[in-house]
């Protein structure tokens, strides 16, 4: 399963011309496809990743904390309770609190106690931190916006609507 020809060549294409190699040597017919599909995904999702790190880098942010500091912002008040982020961010309680230290710790959220349940925590935006989200937004929108730059309308669609079924099924 070789690319198109007119792509030049990928970080992809030692791993495709490997399984090519075992394909022959076991004398199965054809490419492993389904192996080169599963590890392609992985390949393109580390990769769009570090594409995606890339503008918070100098800030010392990532994508887990940039998309945290989003769904914070997008909360009534830039408020939200650690265990709602961790259900927004589909990780665990402790890696939210890792996430809220880190954030915490480069002054972009403080912990807020419930004013009517002292034992209640809330992670709230810190001026900082909501002046960093919205001057970064235009920024991540760009470089979601340049990945993408290479498909048509239709196919981001269509792209979107297979991976939406291939997590379905995975879900």
């Amino acid at each position: 399963m070789s690319p198109p020809s007119s792509n030049p060549p990928s970080s992809f294409n030692s791993f495709e011309q490997a399984m090519r190699d075992l394909s022959r040597r076991l004398s199965s017919r054809g490419v492993m496809r389904e192996s080169v599909i599963a590890r392609l995904i992985q390949h393109v999702a580390s990769a769009l990743n570090d594409y995606m790190d890339e503008p918070f880098k100098a800030h010392g942010l990532n994508t887990t904390l940039w998309t945290s500091m989003v769904v914070i912002y997008a909360s009534q008040n830039h408020c939200l309770k650690p265990s709602e982020l961790s259900v927004f961010m589909n990780s665990s309680r402790t890696n939210s609190t890792r996430v809220a230290r880190e954030l915490q710790r480069h002054g972009f959220v403080n912990r807020v106690a419930d004013e009517n349940d002292r034992r209640q925590l809330f992670l709230q935006l810190t001026p900082k931190g909501v002046t960093f989200v919205e001057t970064f937004l235009p920024t991540r929108r760009a470089y979601i916006k340049h990945a993408l730059e290479e498909f048509t309308a239709k196919e981001v669609d269509e792209f979107e609507r297979l991976l939406h079924k291939l997590l379905h099924k995975l879900d």
